[in-house]
């Protein structure tokens, strides 16, 4: 006489174990999915976890998380800053956004530190020759008792004429146009005044210093 196991019990307690496991990982895939939303703002619709009457080995399980979280990967590799449309530096600004300098000074103009006639160089680094010495180009401009008036720049003949009485104004303007024309690979953020230089007396000062004389002679 043949017996006959009756093995529903054993197919009902896998079934209800896995039951357990696929709510669980339901649970920790919500959590992941409203961490992933609050960091990059962003809503994903995630159907229900894929259920099935088969009793599956815990390996299997496994592999069903991993595939769920697949899309959410593809989707949010890491939490998405909102970052906003790029903008150029407004023209009536003297530092672009980002940068402060380490020192604050009380707010300046040039005619503050520069005397009518005074000549300004502008330079700017593009490189390094074939000794690797670092290599500048330059912008002549020329103080009329308001603005900087450029007289010269043999690398953006384009900017011969421009007048500001903002030195962050010219500068960036010539960075700009040395990145368009190819003489360097990338434009950079630095405090304007720090690449502005005067002679006075035989030395080279930048306005940045010739700010910092002016600050500490009048406090």
């Amino acid at each position: 006489m043949t017996s006959t196991t009756d093995y529903t019990p054993i197919l009902l307690a896998q079934l209800t174990d896995l039951q357990a496991r696929v709510t669980k990982q339901d649970a920790v895939i919500t959590s992941l999915v409203a961490a992933v939303e609050r960091l990059s703002g962003q809503t994903f619709n995630v159907g229900d976890t894929m259920r099935t009457s088969v009793p599956l080995r815990s390996h299997d399980s496994a592999n069903i998380a991993n595939k769920r979280m697949r899309p959410q990967v593809a989707l949010s590799p890491g939490p998405i800053l909102s970052q906003g449309p790029k903008q150029r530096p407004t023209m009536g600004r003297d530092v672009r956004d980002g940068s402060k300098a380490k020192v604050q000074y009380p707010s300046l103009s040039l005619s503050d530190v520069l005397k009518g006639g005074e000549q300004v160089t502008i330079k700017v680094g593009v490189g390094k020759d074939e000794d690797g010495n670092f290599k500048h180009t330059t912008a002549l401009a020329v103080f009329d008792g308001t603005d900087l008036v450029v007289k010269e720049c043999e690398a953006v003949a384009s900017l011969v004429g421009k007048k500001s009485s903002k030195p962050g104004e010219i500068l960036y303007k010539f960075i700009d146009e040395l990145k368009e024309a190819g003489h360097i690979k990338r434009t950079f953020t630095i405090a304007p005044w720090k690449l502005c230089s005067v002679e006075r007396a035989g030395e080279t000062l930048t306005l940045e210093e010739v700010r910092a004389k002016h600050t500490a002679n009048n406090s």
